[in-house]
């Protein structure tokens, strides 16, 4: 999906390192390979529509997203964003659901001013090779799903270089789908051991989780589509409700500040997970992963929209990112790289 989340939950990884490009005797004048894991707001889902503004193409594919979701459902008798860790599930979301895909789009795997491969070329002058592991509804419960599409990439690819950068990105879907504190933690764990292991001389980069609970109540009321074509206006909250994100996040008219609140702490919670492995990471401890990993790790700093509102960077779903968020997780990425990395 093309979706904010930094706008619902943005976890962002990347993979890489100046040092390790070096001591794998790999020139500047070299592609930099960037292995891209992700999500729906890598592969940048609905980024080309804007909250509260619409076009024909814009009810043509909410219209058919609704033919789908509903088509999952006979088939499957599971909503959309009920992933329940079901990876088989989890498959056929990413393939009943790609079309609404425009990674040309995405701060990580697009080919936009704002975006990484882009800034690479042009501010580096370095050439860049991309390959794309990402998934729409990704989230820690499936990332073998995406080590999958990575060993996948090596066997049709035997003699190829490990990844310069490695961006591995994630919305806290974990949190959506219903995931406890502690299979959070545990997800996190085993994706973390999985990259040291497999790319142990890498660059480890990672953006911290963004609050989709307040996203998602601040902007509930607001229009998501005006009407036009001969259609009804629609809000945020018929939108969340035809996608499944009004039950999978528990966030309606009548939320209580109480219930907001707890799910917020649930989120701080994760986020201080996320954290502790990082710096377990970067201390070498607590896995034997970790004990021989020997690359860099830099945790992008949180992201705030300019006037602290997310409403002009979000998308007609109300929960991914537009173009313009887009670029504000492309540019919050490329300071971290330029003052850690390059």
């Amino acid at each position: 999906m093309r979706t904010l989340c930094q706008a619902g939950l943005l976890v962002v990884l990347i993979f890489g390192c100046a040092s390790a490009t070096h001591a794998q005797g790999v020139s500047d004048d070299k592609p930099l390979f960037m292995l891209v894991l992700g999500d729906s707001v890598t592969k940048g889902v609905w980024a080309d529509t804007a909250l509260g503004t619409s076009n024909p193409d814009a009810y043509r594919q909410l219209a058919r997203t609704q033919i789908q979701a509903g088509l999952l459902e006979l088939l499957t008798g599971r909503r959309v964003n009920d992933i329940s860790n079901s990876q088989k599930y989890a498959l056929i979301i990413d393939h009943y659901f790609d079309f609404i895909s425009r990674t040309e789009l995405s701060a990580l795997i697009g080919h936009q001013p704002y975006s990484i491969p882009t800034l690479v070329r042009q501010v580096m002058q370095r050439p860049v090779e991309v390959f794309s592991a990402t998934m729409l509804a990704g989230c820690f419960q499936n990332s073998d799903l995406l080590f999958d599409k990575i060993e996948d990439f090596y066997r049709a690819h035997n003699d190829h270089a490990d990844p310069n950068l490695v961006f591995v990105n994630f919305n806290a879907m974990d949190f959506v789908f219903k995931s406890t504190i502690e299979d959070f933690g545990s997800n996190v764990k085993r994706t973390f051991e999985k990259l040291a292991k497999r790319f142990p001389k890498t660059t480890i980069v990672v953006s911290p989780l963004v609050d989709i609970v307040t996203m998602m109540t601040t902007s509930y009321d607001m229009v998501a589509i005006p009407a036009h074509f001969g259609m009804p206006a629609l809000r945020c909250a018929d939108t969340y409700q035809k996608i499944g994100f009004d039950t999978a996040v528990g966030v309606s008219a009548t939320t209580s500040a109480e219930d907001i609140l707890k799910k917020n702490v649930t989120l701080l919670a994760m986020q201080q997970l996320l954290d502790d492995e990082i710096g377990a990471i970067r201390d070498h401890v607590t896995s034997a992963a970790y004990e021989q990993f020997v690359g860099q790790v830099i945790r992008v700093d949180p992201m705030s929209p300019p006037g602290g509102r997310w409403s002009p960077y979000l998308a007609m779903d109300c929960i991914h990112p537009n173009i313009q968020g887009q670029a504000l997780i492309g540019q919050n990425i490329w300071r971290a790289l330029e003052e850690n990395y390059f």
